[in-house]
């Protein structure tokens, strides 16, 4: 018995799935279609009831293909993804540049850094040096003062010493220039009518002086008389020269003959003339400081002398309490001799009209 095959024919709806196929993916790689079978269709094969036969489908895709397509899905998958990884990399690339440039300013940075590090060591080291140097100089210096300082303590010493034996001597020699003045006395207001006066009629008008005016019948002797020291000219209401005069020095004999002399000026009280003692610039610097004081004392009735340079008032030595108003020694030392008098400044400079009177009684 022979068999005939039957032609097979793939429908419509078939065809335009595998059509569909060939530009899609297959979502699920573990399908297949396969042909239909005549069960699937509704009838069978042979069957009186239906003498049309309706052609069987048969699928003409490969299986193979379908199986490369399902790889092909997968490594489309795989590329995505790859591309994407990529993609990623590529950002990475960028970031790890960009981080490259970073790092190498940072590197360019530090080494700039380590140069200045370098300069600042050098630096330190030059001052670490210095200051070894100078801590060396330092105790150089430290033992240098040190020693200056001793032979200072000592300069002192020695120059307290010098002062303290130079006052000593001042005043060893300040006592023995007035012990050499202590015969004499200084003669103010006589008139001079001669600019060339000699000692001579100095003298003869010492005699006359104290004949007339001190009213003294025995003359004290003397050894010599003369005059020096500034001239000073009086003159009359009108403004003309009434006399010029110049302080008369006499030298006398002794100390007892002298007194006679000072003790008689009291005389010359409410006169033009003055007696006083001779003493050294120095001395009478002294004496001046303490002259606005011995004439308040007297103003208040009260006993007053002076003793040399010091001033004593109702028997107690009168100490001034600020010393500083004493006359400088050594602002006229080109004057020294015009002015060996005791008599006040005023009496030499022109406005003075009246010259000092002499010593009052109990006056030393």
């Amino acid at each position: 018995m022979s068999i005939q095959s039957t032609p097979v024919h793939e429908s419509p709806m078939v065809e335009h799935n595998r059509n569909y196929q060939q530009f899609h993916n297959i979502q699920n790689p573990n399908f297949l279609q396969t042909s239909p079978t005549p069960s699937t269709l509704g009838f069978f094969p042979g069957t009186p009831h239906n003498t049309y036969m309706q052609p069987m489908m048969h699928s003409t895709m490969n299986p193979t293909f379908v199986d490369n397509g399902g790889k092909i899905d997968i490594l489309t998958q795989k590329v995505d993804m790859i591309c994407e990884k990529i993609s990623n990399i590529d950002k990475l690339t960028e970031k790890l540049n960009k981080f490259d440039k970073t790092v190498n300013s940072m590197v360019k940075g530090i080494e700039s850094i380590n140069k200045r590090v370098d300069e600042v060591e050098k630096g330190l080291n030059f001052i670490n040096a210095e200051f070894e140097n100078n801590k060396k100089d330092v105790r150089e210096v430290k033992t240098n003062l040190t020693e200056i300082r001793s032979e200072n303590e000592e300069a002192t010493k020695t120059i307290a010493k010098l002062r303290t034996d130079f006052e000593d001597l001042n005043e060893r020699q300040l006592d023995l220039q007035t012990r050499s003045m202590r015969e004499n006395l200084i003669f103010t207001g006589i008139p001079m009518y001669d600019e060339s006066e000699q000692s001579e009629e100095t003298e003869k008008i010492i005699e006359n002086f104290m004949t007339v005016e001190l009213k003294m019948e025995t003359l004290p002797k003397f050894h010599r008389a003369h005059r020096f020291g500034k001239e000073f000219t009086e003159k009359n209401p009108d403004g003309s020269i009434k006399f010029v005069t110049k302080p008369i020095v006499c030298r006398f004999v002794n100390f007892k003959q002298r007194e006679l002399v000072r003790k008689a000026a009291r005389e010359l009280k409410d006169t033009k003339y003055g007696i006083n003692e001779q003493f050294p610039k120095e001395i009478n610097d002294r004496r001046k400081a303490l002259w606005p004081h011995f004439q308040e004392a007297r103003r208040q009735r009260k006993k007053a002398f002076f003793k040399r340079d010091r001033l004593f008032i109702e028997g107690n030595e009168f100490t001034p309490k600020d010393t500083t108003k004493e006359m400088d020694t050594n602002e006229r030392k080109c004057h020294q001799h015009n002015e060996q008098g005791d008599r006040p400044r005023e009496f030499n400079q022109p406005k003075f009209s009246q010259p000092r009177r002499g010593p009052r009684k109990g006056q030393n």
